[in-house]
């Protein structure tokens, strides 16, 4: 599941003295993503946020469970195709 790790201000990316920039990071076991924003503190977190959630509905999180049980079926099963063919 992706969550919000990180939100913290950084230097102006484009020169900028007046703006706030913010660097944010999301992640999940697998995968992190670094971003930049132009905003306030709580603009980035509501995009931040919209980004975890758009995440989480895209790659839902895996049960590692039954995962490995749809392999040991899929494996059986080729295991027996591939047994039949060796005796004729």
């Amino acid at each position: 599941m992706y969550r919000i790790e990180l939100i913290e201000a950084t230097e102006s990316l484009d020169n900028n003295p007046g703006q706030s920039w913010f660097r944010y990071v999301i992640s999940n076991k697998l995968n992190t993503i670094t971003g930049y924003r132009r905003g306030s503190k709580t603009d980035i977190h509501r995009f931040a946020n919209n980004c975890v959630a758009g995440l989480n509905r895209k790659y839902p999180p895996i049960k590692m469970s039954r995962k490995l049980n749809a392999v040991r079926v899929n494996v059986n099963y080729i295991s027996l195709i591939t047994h039949g063919m060796h005796r004729g």
